[in-house]
Order: structure tokens, then C-alpha cells, then sequence
């Protein structure tokens, strides 16, 4: 019983996470007060001198005041001690500091409970009723008035009460009350009901630090999130601009001079443009993955297969930066959604090879009593447990460098333990300033399948679509229409819901539908395949949109319609459209 009282009211922070600054926080509020307090019981016990002056003997008065000046020096110059010599930090590793100041205090409360027990014996014996209950009086205001010291540390209060009033119920018990019995039990019960009075308010105590700091620390990672994200439009400003730029000055070259219109510039000019995609992309994951609408799909793979493609193209960085770069691997089968994997170790692969000046990058795959172990390790700058918690942050970007803090977004990482919850794959992270980072996946392998459950792949080869494309954008309807075009597709644009009502009534009669999904007078894409479908009921279609909304994505995956997301390339927007017509077939 006593023991779950103890764990209910008094050692309720123990084990919080937020235990060292709880320790410090009730030390400083402590310490705050104590000055005070010790001035107000010093002007008490003072009082209690004048009280007797002209009825206690000589001798008693000296020893009194003697106690008084002698407790008094000892808390003055404990009390400056700790204000002349601060702690050098309020951290786990100077916690120390605390311990020895809470064994100073509980001093100084023996000393002054010693002092406040002396008073029956020097005063008492010629004293009247009316002045032992005065004094008593006295003693309890003081020692119960609200303080942080009930709160903050139960067990110096109790120590200063116990000899106290002790000594006061002793001497009650020998004083003639005429048959009262209330003024012999005031002191026992005064003394029970502080205590667990003190016991109680410690546990309100507790939680109102903990609040406190809860909320400083909400309000601190607030503030870092937003200077975070200020930092991150910066960065995405200046990452995208590039390419843009690029791509711009590339068709103005071609535009001005007829022998730039080459292959050479036109792969530029892809090059450009695919980065920024990339980009846009990034953003788009941490969306896709806030609104729910990531889906798994997991089919039986050979993991080394996908492990070898990434490290030819990682490799090929890691050369430029003179890094050396290696891959061990076993021929590994796992269920797994390859695109979710691959984008897993890709951006692992580049942060280790950006964030790593001199030495080299490993990729390590095994299998271990049936659980695959996939590591990602390099010699570069590594990170502090602090930097370990703000690298999977969104938008935090770490840099060791002014250079190589301009080559990301810092959206690698959370993007990464994202995708490692969403798989199910555990992830561990073991990194030291200066030696290195070690990231570790593992999850469950998988047989070997049958040739029979092999997996195949597809290809349809559609001929001639009618497709009905609805895009309020002139540039990019031009542009979708184009490359539809170019595949063999006979392509009719409409711009507006009331264009497409138009278009249904014509003889011209679609085998798909393209929608935007945000379209003008406030119309959207469901509107346009209700519509359609109240024509053509079982025509597949699709949604195309810029719209990153999670709100919005969550509508959209609810439909169950076959969405693309913009940018998009031309080889996306012709598989998709093959994979639409098969799933209709």
C-alpha cells in the first residue's frame, strides 16, 4: 500500500521522458523561494523572542537569539553560495548539482526545525495558555502558507515539520486545558494534515511543470519547424529555379538558332525539366503519405536485382566525388513493393554520398535467419542524438558545409521513415560526429517462388483511343495532346464542364476520359465524370492534378479513379493509360 501511494504521488516524473529538465525545473523554483522564506521565519522567530521577553528567563533568550543568528549565518551564506556559483548547465551530466543542493536544503531544514523545537523548552515552562497557543498559532501560519517547498520537495517540508511540532505535542500533553482534549491533539493533527496536505500538492506540482515544459518544448519545436520550413522555401526556391532556368534558356537557344536543335540539346532540356519534376515530387510524397493514399502492393522480388541497379547509378556519384563505393549482396527474395524499396535506398544512397567528403560508401545485403538485413554505411560527417531527431524532421536539412547545405530539401529522410512504417520495414540508425552514419532495414525474406508464380510483366499495345481530354490549362492541354497524338490517339479538348456537355452531344464518341481536377467556375473533376458517365456509364477514366491537398488526395483515392499527378512524364501518362484500359478489360 505504501508503496503504491509512494509510485501515485511522489515518484510520478521518474520516468518521464522529460525527467532531468523536471529535476531542474523544480530545483530552480525552489531555490527562487527559499531566500524569502527564510526572512519571513527569521522576522518569526524573532517575534516569539519579544513574545517572552519580559516572562522567559535571561538564559533562554540568549540561547534563543543565539540559535536564531547561528541558523540564520548558515542560510545566508548556503543561500549566496548558490547564487555566486550557478550551475554551468541544466543538463543530465551536471545533474549532480541538484542532488547536492537538495541535501543542502534538507540541512537547513533539520537546522531550522531544530531551531522552531526549541521553543517549548526555553519558553513553555512559565508560560501562559494564551501565549502557548500564539506561538502555536504562529508556527502554523508560517509553515502554512502556500509555498513551492509543499510541492517541489515533500520530504525537506517534512523534515522541517516533524521535530517542530513534535516537540510542540510533547509539551501539550503536560499543560493543565481544564479537560480540553482539542488543544492536546492540535499539534499530531496539524502535523497529519500538513504532510498529507504537502504529499498531495507535490503530485498537482508535478503536473503543472510537466505541462509547463511540455508546452515550451511545443512551442520551441514549433519555432523550429517554421524556421525550418522558411528555410526549406529558400532551399526549394533556389533547387527549382535551377532547373527551370535551364530548361528556359535551352528552348530559347533552340528557338534563336536552328543547328541547336539537336538530340544533345534536347536531352538537356529533358535533363532539366526531369529535375525539376524530381522536386515537385519530393513534396508530393510527403503529401501523398499525410493524406493516407500511399498503398503497398507487394509481390515476391529478387531484392539483390533492384540493390544492383541502384548502386550503377549511385556509384557513378560516388566516383565523381572520388569516393569509393561497394556492394555486397546475396541473391535475396523478399515481398515488397519495389517502387517503395527503391525509393527507400535512393535517397539513403544519395545522402550518404552527399553528406560524405573523403572515403567511402557501402551497401550491405544479407539474409539472417530469415529476415533481410539491407545497410546503408559511410565515412562521412555523421550526427549528434540531436541532429538524429531534427534529420527526420520535415524540412531540416543538416549541412556540414555552405556548399552542401544548397543540395537538398530536407525531405530524404522523412520521406524514408515514412516509407519504412508504411512497408514495414524496421529502421535503425547508429551515427558519430565525424566517423560516420550506419543505416539499417530489415524485414522479412522470402522463398524462392515457383517458375509457375514467377512474376510477369505486361505490356498492352492499344491502337488508335479516342480520348476525351479535359484541361482548362491551354499550354498543357497542348501538351498532353501532343504527345497522345504522337502515340496514334485521336485527341478532342475541352476546357470546361459546358464544353464537355457539348462535345458529348456530338457524334464523336470517347473510349477514355482525361480530367483535370480543378477546373474553372469552381467545377472539379468528379463533376466532369459524372457528367460523361451519365452518358457513357462504363467509360474508364482519369484524373490528372497539381492539387497536393491532403484533403483533397483523400477524396480523390476514395473514388477509386486512376490518378497522375503534374508534373508528369510522357512515358507515365501512356503506361497509365494502358494500365486503366487492362484493369477495365
Amino acid at each position: 500500500m505504501l508503496e503504491t501511494l509512494y509510485r501515485k504521488y511522489l515518484s510520478s516524473f521518474q520516468d518521464h521522458p522529460l525527467a532531468t529538465e523536471i529535476q531542474w525545473e523544480r530545483h530552480n523554483l525552489f531555490m527562487s523561494e527559499v531566500g524569502s522564506r527564510m526572512v519571513t521565519t527569521v522576522i518569526g522567530a524573532g517575534l516569539v523572542g519579544l513574545m517572552f521577553y519580559s516572562s522567559a528567563p535571561f538564559s533562554a533568550l540568549v540561547i534563543w537569539f543565539a540559535a536564531i543568528a547561528f541558523v540564520a549565518l548558515n542560510s545566508w551564506l548556503i543561500i549566496r553560495h548558490h547564487y555566486r556559483q550557478p550551475a554551468r548547465d541544466q543538463s543530465l551530466a551536471n545533474i549532480g548539482y541538484v542532488r547536492r543542493w537538495h541535501w543542502l536544503n534538507l540541512y537547513l531544514s533539520v537546522i531550522w526545525g531544530i531551531l522552531w523545537g526549541l521553543t517549548p523548552f526555553l519558553f513553555f515552562p512559565d508560560a501562559s495558555q494564551v501565549q502557548v497557543l500564539s506561538v502555536l498559532m504562529l508556527v502554523v501560519v508560517l509553515v502554512s502558507t502556500p509555498s513551492v517547498t509543499m510541492g517541489c520537495y515533500p520530504d525537506i517540508y517534512i523534515t522541517f515539520l516533524t521535530p517542530v511540532f513534535f516537540s510542540f505535542g510533547w509539551h501539550l500533553l503536560s499543560v493543565d486545558f481544564g479537560g480540553e482534549w482539542l488543544p492536546v491533539i492540535i499539534a499530531p493533527f496539524t502535523w497529519v494534515s500538513l504532510v498529507a496536505f504537502s504529499v498531495m500538492i507535490h503530485r498537482t506540482h508535478m503536473e503543472a511543470i510537466i505541462l509547463r515544459l511540455e508546452h515550451r518544448d511545443s512551442e520551441k519545436l514549433a519555432q523550429r519547424r517554421t524556421q525550418a520550413k522558411t528555410r526549406f522555401i529558400a532551399v526549394a526556391s533556389h533547387d527549382l529555379r535551377q532547373p527551370v532556368q535551364a530548361a528556359r534558356l535551352y528552348a530559347e537557344a533552340m528557338q534563336s538558332n536552328v543547328d541547336l536543335r539537336n538530340d544533345i540539346t534536347i536531352n538537356k532540356l529533358t535533363d532539366s525539366l526531369h529535375s525539376a519534376s524530381q522536386l515537385l515530387d519530393r513534396l508530393l510524397d510527403i503529401s501523398r503519405m499525410d493524406a493516407g493514399v500511399v498503398k503497398v502492393k507487394k509481390t515476391r522480388q529478387r531484392l539483390d536485382e533492384t540493390l544492383n541497379r541502384l548502386a550503377a547509378t549511385h556509384a557513378i556519384h560516388a566516383q565523381e566525388k572520388s569516393l569509393s563505393f561497394s556492394l555486397q549482396t546475396e541473391q535475396l527474395w523478399a515481398d515488397m513493393d519495389t517502387g517503395i524499396v527503391s525509393e527507400i535506398l535512393d535517397n539513403l544512397l544519395a545522402n550518404a554520398i552527399r553528406y560524405t567528403h573523403k572515403g567511402s560508401v557501402k551497401l550491405l545485403a544479407s539474409n539472417h535467419h530469415g529476415m533481410i538485413s539491407v545497410e546503408v554505411s559511410d565515412t562521412g560527417a555523421g550526427m549528434t542524438e540531436q541532429e538524429l531527431d531534427d534529420a527526420f524532421e520535415e524540412f531540416v536539412q543538416l549541412a556540414d558545409s555552405e556548399e552542401s547545405a544548397r543540395q537538398g530539401m530536407g525531405l530524404g529522410l522523412p520521406i524514408v521513415k515514412r516509407l519504412c512504417h508504411l512497408h514495414g520495414i524496421k529502421l535503425d540508425v547508429m551515427s558519430k560526429p565525424g566517423k560516420g552514419t550506419t543505416i539499417t532495414l530489415c524485414w522479412p525474406a522470402a522463398d524462392k517462388p515457383d517458375a509457375a508464380e514467377g512474376v510477369s510483366s505486361h505490356s498492352v499495345q492499344q491502337g488508335c483511343l479516342r480520348i476525351l481530354l479535359v484541361e482548362d490549362e491551354e499550354q498543357v492541354a497542348d501538351a498532353i495532346s501532343a504527345v497522345l497524338v504522337s502515340a496514334g490517339h485521336d485527341v478532342a479538348v475541352s476546357h470546361s464542364l459546358q464544353k464537355t456537355r457539348e462535345l458529348l452531344h456530338s457524334q464523336w464518341q470517347p473510349d477514355i476520359l482525361i480530367s483535370d481536377d480543378r477546373l474553372p467556375e469552381g467545377k472539379n473533376a468528379l463533376d466532369i465524370i459524372h457528367c460523361v458517365h451519365s452518358v457513357y456509364p462504363q467509360l474508364p477514366a482519369m484524373v490528372i492534378t497539381g492539387n497536393t491537398s491532403p484533403e483533397r488526395l483523400k477524396t480523390l483515392q476514395s473514388s477509386g479513379l486512376t490518378v497522375l499527378f503534374k508534373p508528369m512524364s510522357a512515358d507515365k501518362l501512356r503506361q497509365s493509360i494502358n494500365e486503366l484500359l487492362l484493369s477495365v478489360e
